[in-house]
């Protein structure tokens, strides 16, 4: 076992309220006024506010969305990268990520359909419009 699998273990059982609290307090430990480092400061605070907007009332039903399930690997990928093009091996900020990660693959997936909640949509609408209810 990794050490990441350990703490993320401990993660587990933590509510995701206080993880979204505990993300907004992480440093993002970018140092440098480059254009390189302001891009990277400004890209790890939206993704700090992004994430904590998601996460901060899943507490319930244990399910992720594919959608952001997927986006937030991607973006980590792409971070990670984009750290050690900077030469910046160990970080608070993508650490966290990572275990917070490692607690997302824990979740259920739920893949949402936007064609078919459209389908439904159109039903209730021809039921709306040509009178057969009481809506």
């Amino acid at each position: 076992m990794t050490p990441i699998e350990s703490i993320s273990d401990s993660l587990a059982s933590a509510e995701w309220d206080a993880l979204a609290h505990a993300l907004k307090k992480v440093n993002i430990g970018i140092q440098g006024n480059d254009a390189g480092a302001k891009k990277l400061r400004a890209e790890l605070g939206i993704v700090r506010m992004i994430m904590y907007e998601e996460i901060r009332e899943w507490n319930g039903n244990n399910t992720i969305d594919l959608a952001f399930f997927v986006a937030s690997f991607k973006t980590i990928r792409k971070l990670e990268k984009q750290f050690e093009k900077r030469g910046i091996k160990k970080n608070e900020f993508m650490l966290f990520l990572r275990l917070l990660f490692y607690k997302f693959k824990k979740q259920k997936i739920v893949a949402v359909k936007p064609l078919e909640k459209m389908g439904e949509f159109k039903k209730m609408k021809g039921v709306v419009e040509h009178g057969y209810g009481l809506i």
